[in-house]
């Protein structure tokens, strides 16, 4: 069975490209476009990891990771940052807040690949 991963970016062509270079791994992909419905979807689809961009409308994706790591549903599903903000204390901030990664925009696609397979292998 494809593992799952959700995307939540609200920035169509980041999404998009994650979105490939995901499924050319043969990794099922799930989109959000902003944080609430990120949350909805990560409990609907329950992915086997989350994507998570910081700067999103309504709600940051530091307060996404925060309701995440602390719904029961979702707490033990893995978050891997993606963001533009790479300054220490905001990857301070994401790992605090429960995110098991930090990768920085623009990233590359061999390291992201990397990474993901590593926590779904887990």
């Amino acid at each position: 069975m494809a593992k799952k991963v959700l995307i939540i970016e609200d920035y169509p062509a980041t999404t998009e490209m994650i979105a490939n270079i995901l499924k050319t791994e043969g990794i099922e992909v799930i989109t959000a476009v902003d944080g609430t419905s990120g949350l909805e979807k990560s409990k609907s689809s329950q992915p086997d990891l989350i994507l998570l961009d910081i700067m999103m409308p309504e709600m940051s994706g530091f307060e996404v990771c925060q309701k995440l790591k602390e719904d029961p549903k979702t707490a033990k599903i893995p978050v891997i940052i993606v963001s533009v903000r790479a300054a220490e204390n905001n990857i301070v901030k994401g790992k605090e807040l429960g995110a098991q990664e930090y990768i920085s925009k623009p990233f590359d696609p061999f390291k992201l690949i990397e990474i993901v397979k590593k926590y779904l292998e887990k």
